[in-house]
């Protein structure tokens, strides 16, 4: 009854913090709305008509340009659905090494070729309306990379289908030395058998069989001799070339760990060429406005892929490092590399760390040599507590400084302990205690601090005050759902290898990719483009919200694909999984 009552307990809170930061920021809109004038606040009215820019030939945004307009629209609809659903599922294939790996490759590579194709007749037939603009130069290096790759995956694809013959060859040379092992056990045994009976080798009923097995032995005998001979021929030439082969294995080592890192960092390419394309088509972030874009873009990014890892941590990704709120592995199931990884808020607390090292230099980039404003100096506070809060998390799971926080006893106090524990023949304090979930709760904190810091960053617009307040909230939010997930693994710590899924971390994934996208869409380009066409702040919020639930709901069926994949591949090649279920 106890337990109920904690669950109900818990399940109550988190769900009492969402609906205080939907009714804030709801509430937030609804007060400035009302005590302040429109024009000069940036409130909007809900039912007030939307004031969308008019379309013409000599715009000067690609957006307003009414030429060819069905060509860009069909470029950025191909691009959305081949970078955004394609994708994900050829590199869930290529995780699974699935032989569909490169089919879905291919039909990538099609529908991104069918889509540039649009694209170069449409700035054929419009004036240049962005210079210099990344989107472009980006494209071609995408298309680069997944050329390289394609060519790649199918040397390998063949390399592996070439094996195939030999490793079936290997395996009947393997059978037919164990047959030949089991005549000559038959025989010998019928030997025995023969004479513990008194066989006589003299009569015609023994001597005939003897004769018809030996003619037997001797052919199987030819044959395997044979095997035995061209085998040994192998092994010669192997040991000749022994250092061009290591030098070969080297080579394709190096390129099947650059094939698979190259294809994940293709998902990160993927959110930076939708950022470039939509502030082209825009035109927003020219100038020197470009440093408020890439602000806003690249931590509003990071903050976004930060809820996929988290939501991929529940669905069971990364259980083989021990990431998916599960039991790690050793280095017996996993490997040596693997087993040393650390663990996931060590890695947390490195990036928070890195973030907060970088920017101490960058937050001032925009105004370089000029004077330091009040908001550059909020800017370095806030790079500041990142690196405080970094340094410590990576001090509390560093297993060094545990072991020098364990000595808290003196020399005289451990002698007498040690005495104690020989005399009742029993352990009073383990030597190194064991932990087999981290409780760095660090990381959290920090995000947890960064949504309060940011929902009181004063903007010139309201509008602009309202999106940070949003998104402050949702990174908040996120923070305690992580506290709810650690507080779930204290009670009952994992006991599986299996990912034990805290439902509070999809809260946690939701909260952090909805707030990264109002991130993005809280930079002051953005704020004047909405408050000129009148859209209010609940636009932006509700919109990332939606566009964050389809892409959780996708994210689910693409890993529940890749398990598929696994498991058809274990089929064919008649293998047992191991199931995350």
């Amino acid at each position: 009854m106890l337990s109920v009552s904690r669950r109900w307990l818990l399940a109550w809170a988190l769900f009492a913090v969402c609906d205080v930061a939907l009714a804030a920021a709801h509430g937030e809109e609804a007060g400035e709305k009302g005590d302040m004038h429109k024009g000069h606040t940036g409130g909007m009215d809900h039912n007030a008509s939307l004031n969308v820019p008019a379309h013409s030939d000599d715009a000067d945004t690609y957006w307003r340009l009414t030429t060819a307009r069905w060509l860009i629209y069909g470029h950025i609809i191909l691009m959305v659905i081949d970078w955004v659903l394609v994708l994900p599922v050829s590199i869930m294939f290529a995780v699974a090494k699935s032989n569909l790996h490169i089919p879905a490759q291919f039909v990538f590579l099609a529908i991104n070729g069918f889509a540039i194709f649009l694209s170069i007749l449409y700035n054929a037939q419009t004036p240049d309306l962005y210079p210099a603009n990344a989107h472009h130069r980006m494209g071609w290096v995408a298309v680069a990379i997944l050329t390289v790759q394609t060519v790649v995956g199918v040397i390998f694809s063949v390399a592996k289908s070439s094996d195939a013959p030999k490793n079936e060859e290997a395996s009947s040379l393997m059978a037919a030395a164990t047959a030949r092992y089991q005549r000559m056990e038959n025989r010998q045994g019928s030997w025995n058998s023969d004479s513990a009976h008194g066989g006589s080798d003299h009569s015609p009923s023994s001597r005939s069989p003897s004769l018809e097995e030996e003619s037997l032995y001797n052919q199987h005998e030819e044959q395997e001799l044979k095997a035995i001979d061209e085998e040994t021929k192998f092994e010669k030439l192997a040991k000749k070339y022994v250092p061009r082969y290591a030098i070969a294995q080297q080579w394709i080592t190096i390129a099947s760990v650059g094939y698979q890192i190259s294809q994940r960092l293709l998902l990160i390419w993927t959110f930076m060429l939708i950022a470039t394309g939509a502030s082209t088509y825009t035109g927003v972030f020219k100038g020197g406005n470009i440093f408020t874009g890439l602000a806003h873009v690249i931590k509003g990014g990071i903050f976004f892929y930060y809820g996929i890892f988290t939501l991929g941590r529940y669905l069971g990704c990364f259980a083989d490092l021990g990431w998916a709120w599960n039991v790690k592995p050793d280095a017996s199931m996993v490997g040596k590399f693997r087993a040393n990884i650390k663990s996931a808020e060590m890695v947390e607390s490195a990036l928070i760390f890195t973030y907060g090292f970088t920017n101490v230099w960058l937050e001032h980039l925009a105004g370089w040599g000029q004077e330091w404003h009040m908001g550059d100096l909020e800017h370095v506070s806030i790079a500041f507590w990142f690196l405080g809060g970094g340094l410590l998390g990576i001090l509390t799971e560093s297993e060094w400084i545990r072991g020098l926080l364990n000595n808290v006893y003196s020399e005289d106090a451990q002698i007498a302990i040690n005495q104690y524990e020989m005399a009742v023949s029993q352990t009073v304090f383990p030597e190194k205690p064991k932990f087999r979930q981290s409780m760095n709760v660090f990381p959290s904190l920090v995000i947890f601090m960064l949504g309060i810091l940011m929902g009181s960053h004063h903007q010139e617009k309201v509008l602009g005050t309202m999106l940070h307040k949003q998104w402050g909230l949702l990174l908040s939010g996120a923070a305690v759902f992580r506290l709810g997930s650690f507080l779930l693994v204290f009670l009952k710590p994992p006991t599986s290898y299996l990912p034990s899924r805290p439902f509070t971390e999809p809260l946690a994934a939701f909260a952090l990719m909805a707030g990264g996208l109002v991130f993005c869409l809280s930079n002051s380009e953005t704020i004047n483009a909405f408050d000129a066409m009148n859209v209010d702040g609940m636009f932006a919020f509700t919109l990332s919200l939606g566009i964050t639930a389809l892409l959780m709901s996708y994210q689910t069926l693409v890993v529940a694909l890749k398990g598929w994949a696994v498991k058809r591949e274990a089929s064919r090649s008649h293998k047992s999984v191991f199931r995350i279920a």
